[in-house]
């Protein structure tokens, strides 16, 4: 095994590089972290079907230990809350006009 530091080779059990004197661990789980750093397909489909706060949410609790799914989220989460956005707006017209053309309304 190598230090990720100096990149001296060192013991596979070593906590600390007795080269540079870097502690290993804390490098080892960075690493795992940043690999596990992949978009959380659930989280997205909720995001932007049925729940688009949850992504914007999801952003704040990952944005520190994974920067990738955590703008994946708030991508699909903002994307949601404008497919949103844009049917409400949809409906409201639609209501409208539907309630204008109804003319026996008028007529009682």
């Amino acid at each position: 095994m190598y230090c990720p530091n100096c990149g001296s080779s060192i013991n596979e059990n070593a906590e600390i590089c007795v080269h540079c004197g870097v502690n290993v661990l804390k490098f080892s789980n960075q690493t795992t972290a940043a690999q596990n750093d992949t978009s959380n397909i659930w989280v997205n489909l909720l995001s932007l079907c049925c729940f688009p706060l949850l992504g914007i949410i999801m952003f704040f609790v990952w944005r520190d230990k994974q920067p990738k799914a955590a703008k994946s989220a708030l991508i699909f989460g903002l994307i949601g809350l404008a497919i949103s956005v844009v049917i409400g707006i949809i409906s409201f017209v639609l209501g409208i006009a539907a309630e204008m053309m109804n003319d026996s309304y008028y007529y009682y």
